[in-house]
């Protein structure tokens, strides 16, 4: 169940009267397992499964502890689940699937409306959609930033195991300039997608030196509303709610240090010896990231997105939501 599909993800922990848990610690992605985000802990029987042992139980009670390698294990369940199959009624599991299903199909239809909008400077949907459509099926995908994390995450469409790389439990910023060269390395032959916002950039830019000088094929995308973007909400929604809801921005003498100058990061990444270009406008992105990876070389691709869009990232709510102390 993908992540961005949050309201699914909530009724399926919901409606589930067993949890199997594997490999995670439960933590802010997976709202601490606490309701009403979960199921109260009294009428769902939890079972966790981990290599670390200090991981089970730390923050979600479990009913049952296995200490034990996932893999090991689901090869163990798998057969014991066969040995089963004609004592299982699927029927109404699938039922339930297929309503999940759907729910998904619902949001995707929604985030999807999005994509019809072609002003310049682009909207942020736009560039995970493409990315999707030129970057190899079984690239790595690096987040990095705020809001330009969110906007990769709800578009990006995963569909090879262990491709996607960000600091989701810790969140700092620029980390992934450095994850995105070691991902190259770890994967020779093999394209990075870098998705990071301007300010994540602008923490470790000279890891692109470094990507140039161990000729890592990264292509850092940089995603530039020339803000902190998380910061300017807070404080817009602080400072000036009513006119925040009501226009969506506010001006920039209303907020605190917020707003970023002029960097053209494509310049900047040809000083260091990788390809460089600019986009502003969605119908120019895909060409421009061909000729990104054509070069076969690292890359900084500067794209200008509308500030106030990209502010308004899909989720936000939620978001602010999973970063509150949970009640349960």
């Amino acid at each position: 169940m993908p992540m961005p599909h949050v309201n699914v993800n909530h009724k399926v922990r919901n409606d589930a009267d067993v949890a199997l848990i594997l490999g995670s610690r439960v933590g802010e992605t997976d709202w601490w397992g606490k309701p009403p985000y979960w199921r109260q802990a009294s009428e769902q029987k939890c079972i966790q499964v981990d290599l670390d042992p200090e991981t089970i139980g730390l923050n979600k009670p479990v009913d049952l502890a296995i200490q034990a390698d996932v893999g090991r294990f689901l090869e163990l369940l798998g057969d014991e689940l066969a040995r089963r199959q004609a004592e299982i009624n699927l029927a109404p599991r699938r039922a339930r699937n297929a309503g999940y299903a759907k729910a998904m199909q619902e949001d995707r239809a929604g985030w999807d409306k999005a994509l019809a909008d072609t002003a310049v400077p682009m909207h942020p949907a736009h560039i995970a959609t493409v990315c999707g459509e030129v970057f190899p099926k079984d690239s790595v995908l690096v987040a990095d930033g705020g809001n330009a994390t969110i906007w990769a995450m709800f578009y990006h469409r995963a569909t090879v195991p262990n491709r996607i790389v960000s600091t989701f439990k810790f969140g700092m910023l620029g980390a992934g300039m450095a994850q995105a060269v070691g991902a190259a390395i770890a994967l020779p032959g093999k394209p990075v997608c870098c998705i990071i916002g301007d300010g994540a950039f602008g923490f470790h830019p000279q890891e692109v030196e470094t990507a140039v000088r161990n000729k890592a094929q990264v292509i850092y995308i940089v995603l530039c509303d020339k803000q902190w973007g998380m910061v300017k909400m807070n404080q817009q929604f602080m400072l000036r709610p009513f006119k925040t809801m009501l226009f969506k921005h506010l001006d920039p003498e209303e907020t605190i240090k917020a707003d970023l100058g002029e960097i053209a990061f494509d310049k900047l990444g040809e000083a260091m010896g990788a390809y460089g270009e600019r986009v502003a406008d969605p119908r120019d992105l895909k060409p421009a990231l061909q000729r990104a990876l054509q070069s076969g070389r690292c890359a900084v691709v500067h794209v200008d997105v509308d500030p106030v869009k990209h502010m308004w990232a899909p989720g936000l709510l939620h978001f602010k939501k999973m970063h509150e102390e949970p009640k349960g």
